[in-house]
């Protein structure tokens, strides 16, 4: 799927994040790397990004497909290391991932954040579940990489497409608004985010016994 770097083709960014979550850094104590999440964007600033995240700021395991913008990660005066790969693709892939990636949209509602294999990456295990992803599957699925277990494992076979790494904030342009994503920034009450947990968990239950 990767080509050559040319003007002959179009380019996809996928870029991992030091996020600055609770959980993220749970992650990253017990990966012991830098990075602990990843996406998909179709431009360097990463103006609009594709992965499979929380849904809400305060409820962490309540999760699915997301279109993530810069201040999801850049408001009020935060900031987070980031680093991006450049990869360039023939146009019949660009077509491809553009169509997978309007089909997650178009089935959001069925899309679930695989917090099982979150866990168990950690002992490079894997569940396989229908619609049911973490953020490294789904950019491993967009990009066909197969026998992705670890994020480390993708920063690995991508390392020679490395064009940036440092401030999210000096290369992203945003603006301090959450225009974009006023739902994430509306954060729940204590009640719901426990409802949003058990309803999450619920249904990947419902999704092991039907595997």
């Amino acid at each position: 799927m990767l080509t050559e770097d040319t003007s002959e083709y179009n380019y996809i960014y996928v870029a991992f994040l030091m996020t600055n979550t609770n959980i993220g850094r749970i992650i990253r104590f017990f990966t012991h790397n830098q990075f602990s999440h990843v996406t998909l964007a179709f431009d360097r600033e990463l103006s609009k990004m594709y992965s499979f995240s929380r849904y809400h700021v305060n409820s962490p395991f309540y999760g699915g497909f997301v279109e993530e913008r810069p201040n999801r990660y850049l408001s009020d005066d935060m900031d987070v290391t980031v680093k991006i790969c450049k990869l360039s693709v023939s146009d019949e892939e660009y077509q491809r991932i553009c169509e997978e990636i309007s089909y997650f949209n178009a089935n959001k509602r069925q899309m679930l954040y695989n917090t099982p294999n979150a866990i168990l990456s950690i002992a490079k295990k894997r569940l396989k579940m229908k619609n049911t992803y973490t953020c490294l599957e789904f950019v491993s699925h967009l990009l066909r990489f197969t026998n992705v277990i670890a994020i480390k494992d993708l920063e690995h076979q991508l390392n020679k497409y490395i064009v940036y790494k440092g401030s999210f904030k000096d290369i992203a342009k945003w603006e301090q608004s959450y225009t974009n994503e006023d739902d994430y920034f509306m954060r729940r009450h204590v009640i719901r985010v426990v409802l949003d947990t058990i309803y999450h968990f619920q249904k990947i239950v419902v999704r092991l016994i039907h595997t």
